[in-house]
């Protein structure tokens, strides 16, 4: 009974004793300190603490007190993956995406997306929705991706509100309804998700699922521009360009359409040359 009382209290001492470590680093992360959280996680993520494991994950994907080393990044998120870490498999799954540090398979992505949504993280059941709505790492299944933007948007996710609304938009799995696109993309832009932004003020400037109204597809639409969205500043550009609820100003055009193509979005550049060319 001695004996099994002790073993009792050394697991209690040896839990404490991580969990302030890891606090500790956390706190050290917070602050900015990145060598100091280095040195809490590491001693921690070398005896098997999954969250450990992943933050040093993190840690190597940013470069964040260490040089930057996504092949590092992956073997720590898979150590902590392999243990069930949510966090882990859903970053383990960006990296595999990605073919970061790593050898890249959309399939393995999938895989780990779907080992972390099933325990309820909402970034790897929106990522895995929008996998299944594309027909990326598995055969296309709208029934598949509507079950997972679901579960996602019922956490609040802005990303997957923004899916979802495209699936309603399109009609794809579901009857196509502008009404509840707009509600998605109006929840999401409401928490300044930029796609959500653009895609609200599309909606405005054709008048789907709400009454055209170009004062507010430009409201929307600077939103979105003033996140560096190229599609925001390449539509509000169009918009100038073509006096579309405001005065016609091809110099403010251009301004967009040069701000859009110098992230490398094609239509930006193509209205440029049109503009160059005159």
């Amino acid at each position: 009974m001695f004996r099994q009382f002790s073993l009792a209290l050394l697991f209690v001492f040896v839990s404490a004793t991580a969990h302030a470590g890891f606090d500790e680093g956390q706190a050290a992360y917070d602050r900015k300190d990145y060598a100091a959280a280095l040195k809490e996680w590491k001693p921690l993520a070398d005896k098997g603490n999954a969250r450990a494991q992943n933050n040093l994950g993190d840690l190597y994907a940013l470069g964040q007190g260490v040089a930057a080393d996504q092949t590092l990044a992956g073997q720590w998120y898979r150590k902590a993956a392999k243990q069930g870490l949510p966090a882990g498999q859903y970053n383990l799954g960006l990296l595999v995406e990605s073919g970061q540090g790593v050898k890249q398979d959309d399939a393995e992505a999938l895989s780990w997306y779907r080992k972390a949504a099933e325990q309820g993280y909402a970034k790897a059941q929106n990522r895995a929705a929008t996998m299944y709505a594309h027909g990326i790492g598995a055969a296309q299944d709208y029934a598949e991706a509507l079950v997972w933007y679901r579960k996602a948007e019922a956490q609040g996710l802005a990303d997957a509100e923004v899916g979802l609304g495209f699936m309603y938009a399109m009609g794809n799995g579901v009857e196509r309804d502008y009404a509840k696109a707009v509600a998605l993309y109006r929840k999401a832009a409401e928490q300044e998700q930029a796609v959500a932004e653009n895609m609200l003020g599309y909606m405005y400037a054709e008048g789907l699922g709400v009454p055209q109204d170009y004062t507010q597809a430009l409201a929307w639409r600077r939103k979105a521009a003033d996140q560096d969205l190229p599609q925001a500043q390449f539509d509000l550009g169009t918009m100038y360009e073509k006096g579309l609820g405001v005065k016609l100003d091809y110099v403010k055009a251009v301004e967009l359409y040069r701000r859009a193509a110098a992230q490398g979005f094609a239509p930006a550049k193509e209205s440029l040359e049109r503009f160059l060319a005159k």
